[in-house]
C-alpha cells in the first residue's frame, strides 16, 4: 500500500474510534488504552500505611502491609481465600462469578476469647461491571451497612450514599477528576479493596475511590455526620500517564492538613 494511502487509512480509522467511544483525548488515552498490563507495585502514604503487591504469573500473591490479609490463596486457578501471615486465627473467603467479578468476601475465624465469627460483605455491579451496591458487614459497626454508587459518564464514582439511621444520605461526593487513568485502574485489585474502601469512607472519613475509578480525583468533598471534609489533589504522573505522585489537603473546620501518597508500577509495553 502507498504511503499516503496507509496514512490516510489510519486517520480515517482513528476518527472512526473517536466517534465510536466519544473520546476527544486520544492523545492522553489510546496509548493507556493499549496497555491493558500495567499493575500497581506499591502504594505508600504519608500517614505511615504501605503497600507492597506482589504478582506471579499475572495473578497477586501477597499485599505487604495490609491489615487484614497479605497472603492469597487459589483454587483451580481462581482466587478462593485470604490469610494473614501473623494471624492464623481469621481468614477472608472470596466468592468470584464466571465473569471473575467479587460477589462477596466474608471475614471468618475464631476472635480472642474463642467465639467464632463469620461476617460477609456483599457486592452487586451494574451493566458496565462497576459496583453499583456494597453491603459492609463489620465487627465495629452496629449493623449491616447499605452502600450505593453512581458514576459520571467515564466509570468514575460521582456519589456514595448509605443508609444510615433510617435514611439514604450522601457520604461523599468526588466534583472533579483530571483525564488520566487511576493506579487501579482495569484491575481486579480495587473490587478485591472496595470494602476496606467503604470501611474507611465510613469510619474514617477517607476516600479510596481510586480503587474503582478509572481516572484521578481532583476535588471531593466527604459528609460524616454532621462534619464536611474538603479534599483537593494536584498529581506528578509517569510517561505512560500514571499518577506517581499526589500531594493533597484535607479540610475539616477550615484547617487544611497536607497529606501524599506514591505509587510505582509494573507496565509491559
Amino acid at each position: 500500500m502507498p504511503k499516503k494511502y496507509f496514512h490516510l487509512t489510519i486517520l480515517l480509522f482513528s476518527l472512526f474510534a473517536c466517534e465510536k467511544d466519544g473520546t476527544k483525548d486520544l492523545g492522553i488515552e489510546k496509548p493507556i488504552e493499549i496497555n491493558k498490563n500495567c499493575k500497581i507495585l506499591s502504594n505508600s502514604r504519608s500517614d505511615g500505611q504501605q503497600y507492597q503487591y506482589i504478582f506471579k504469573d499475572d495473578k497477586l500473591q501477597n499485599i505487604l502491609g495490609f491489615n487484614d490479609f497479605d497472603t492469597f490463596i487459589y483454587t483451580s486457578g481462581k482466587l478462593s481465600k485470604a490469610i494473614h501471615s501473623k494471624n492464623k486465627g481469621a481468614y477472608a473467603l472470596f466468592d468470584i462469578d464466571a465473569k471473575g467479578l467479587l460477589n462477596k468476601i466474608t471475614f471468618e475465624g475464631t476472635d480472642s476469647q474463642g467465639k467464632i465469627f463469620s461476617y460477609p460483605t456483599t457486592i452487586s455491579y451494574n451493566s458496565m461491571g462497576k459496583i453499583d451496591q456494597l453491603v459492609l458487614n463489620w465487627p465495629t459497626f452496629p449493623d449491616k451497612v447499605d452502600t450505593r454508587f453512581t458514576y459520571d459518564a467515564n466509570g468514575n464514582v460521582k456519589y456514595i450514599s448509605a443508609f444510615l439511621g433510617g435514611e439514604w444520605e450522601t457520604i461523599l461526593e468526588n466534583t472533579e477528576f483530571d483525564d488520566k487513568p487511576s493506579p487501579y485502574k482495569n484491575q481486579q485489585l480495587g473490587n478485591l479493596l472496595s470494602y476496606y474502601m467503604v470501611y474507611s469512607l465510613l469510619s474514617g472519613g477517607l476516600n479510596f475511590t481510586h480503587y474503582i475509578n478509572t481516572n484521578n480525583v481532583k476535588s471531593a468533598i466527604v459528609t460524616k455526620g454532621l462534619e464536611k471534609i474538603n479534599y483537593s489533589y494536584e498529581y506528578q504522573y509517569n510517561n505512560l500517564g500514571f499518577p506517581n505522585k499526589v500531594d493533597y489537603t484535607r479540610t475539616i473546620n477550615n484547617r487544611p492538613s497536607p497529606q501524599s501518597e506514591n505509587f510505582s508500577y509494573d507496565c509491559e509495553l
